[in-house]
């Protein structure tokens, strides 16, 4: 144990020496910098070029004393009242001839009008800013992203070829949900940036269509009035119709009838030009639509109500699919054979039951001259196929799958490009870009609406109607299988 003790002493002795010894190096070395450091300072204040700076820099500071004291002394002369009261009477004490006077005037005149122009240039231009209630999507997480807003900004100016309306109810449609979902995203960017509606597709006012009163016309509309009560639709990409007020392309707009209140307008653009476009591309018309077997799948939802009421007017045979409590509307409306497809247990919702759809084709064993597909089903385009005839057609109203919404960075510049230059082109040539589901809603289709419901062959079909704040309730309710007919918000 002693040596233990011993040779621990030792060892703290020996770090007892060198760390004296690292002091005394250390200082050496600290007290040779700063003598270094010192030199090098005193060489460079004492050199030539720091001495020719020096006085240049006195030379500077003497020349700007000088020029202030000049300052200083002809401010005071000039400042003096006796010096300003003479010149004041050399100039207005003298007779003034014809020629002086016109010169004053001119000189003031032009200073005037220059100092004008100047103050106009330079003018702040405060922009009115108006708010408005309005339901916008904020992120594409499903229907909890829609929201109520009361500061969105309104518009209030017009311009040359657009329609300001004063919203008094709009319609909730299943798209509205897909874009919730991030439906066109890609494509909204790039369009609205054309359109110039906004540099970002977020955030989107909801809505595809909508009724209300005209409250200010651009210069060039001369189909419309201010006061006028119309309805409108707006495609997925734009901004939408579910808010106070909303600005718009006069193309877009056409009057409502006047047999049907706000509330049951706002049922029909959308789902309306959706249906006629739907028969467009099936080629049925009044003409030829008689008698012909047509099978419309979803026959309750908006567009589905509103192909059985103009297919019954042009006389055809209709088979229409839909659930247990859609079948009195379903019937009511025109059509001559039903699917049902719902479960009968009381209990639960109804429901859509696994290849119920097909086992009722089958059993029914008829084949149709045109299928038209108005809601997602359990069968493919294929399956419905099977019970086309021979030279049979079939079409859907839903909305297409958007290659672009998979697209990745560089797919997005790709394709952002070929738009613009795409329509530009056609810009330049007088000619107007509707490739994206644009060309059917317009003022003619409308029109073409508005004369069926004013001669009484089509009717509204509103199953609720929500308020703004219940936004979500109405998404999930127009996507429920007991939904019928339309979902409605109203804004009076």
């Amino acid at each position: 144990m002693d040596e233990v003790l011993f040779r621990s002493g030792r060892s703290l002795e020996n770090l007892q020496v060198q760390g004296e010894l690292l002091a005394i190096k250390s200082k050496e070395i600290f007290s040779q910098y700063i003598t270094q450091t010192k030199s090098i300072i005193l060489q460079a204040w004492n050199s030539s070029k720091l001495e020719h700076l020096k006085h240049q820099l006195k030379e500077l500071w003497i020349y700007a004393l000088t020029v202030g004291d000049s300052l200083k002394d002809r401010f005071l002369y000039f400042a003096n009242p006796s010096h300003l009261i003479l010149n004041f009477s050399k100039v207005f004490g003298r007779k003034w001839t014809s020629r002086d006077l016109c010169f004053c005037c001119a000189g003031f005149l032009a200073g005037g009008l220059v100092g004008i122009v100047v103050g106009l240039s330079l003018r702040k231009n405060e922009s009115v800013v108006r708010y408005m209630q309005a339901i916008k999507c904020n992120h594409y997480l499903g229907a909890d992203s829609a929201t109520v807003v009361e500061d969105a900004i309104a518009p209030y100016e017009c311009g040359e070829n657009e329609v300001l309306v004063n919203v008094k109810a709009g319609s909730v449609q299943v798209i509205d949900a897909q874009v919730c979902l991030g439906y066109g995203r890609n494509l909204r960017r790039i369009l609205r940036r054309i359109f110039r509606q906004s540099n970002s597709d977020l955030p989107i006012v909801l809505g595809r269509d909508c009724s209300g009163i005209i409250s200010d016309l651009g210069c060039n509309v001369k189909r419309l009035e201010v006061g006028d009560d119309v309805w409108l639709t707006v495609p997925f990409w734009s901004q939408g119709s579910l808010s106070q007020n909303v600005l718009v392309d006069q193309n877009r707009v056409s009057k409502k009838p006047k047999n049907i209140g706000f509330e049951g307008a706002c049922s029909l653009p959308y789902a309306g030009c959706l249906a006629l476009a739907a028969l467009n591309k099936a080629n049925l018309n009044v003409k030829n639509a008689q008698d012909k077997k047509i099978l419309i799948q979803g026959g309750c939802t908006p567009v589905g109500c509103v192909l059985i009421q103009i297919l019954k007017f042009w006389n055809a045979n209709i088979t229409a699919t839909c659930y247990k409590r859609a079948t009195p509307v379903a019937k009511a409306l025109g059509a001559t054979d039903i699917i049902i497809l719902s479960d009968d247990n009381e209990n639960e919702s109804e429901r859509l039951l696994p290849n119920a759809l097909f086992k009722e084709l089958e059993v029914r064993n008829t084949l149709y001259d045109v299928i038209i597909n108005t809601k997602e089903c359990s069968l493919t385009e294929k399956q419905l196929q099977l019970f086309c005839t021979k030279d049979g057609v079939m079409v859907t109203s839903l909305p297409p799958k958007l290659a672009s919404d998979s697209n990745g960075f560089f797919g997005n510049i790709a394709l952002g490009g070929y738009i613009r230059m795409r329509y530009y082109i056609m810009k330049l040539f007088g000619v107007t870009m509707d490739d994206f589901d644009e060309s059917h809603l317009c003022h003619e289709t409308l029109d073409q609406l508005s004369n069926l419901v004013e001669l009484g062959y089509l009717q509204t079909v509103v199953d609720k109607v929500f308020h703004p704040q219940d936004i979500e309730m109405a998404l999930a309710h127009i996507q429920s299988p007991i939904s019928i007919g339309s979902t409605v918000i109203t804004f009076r």
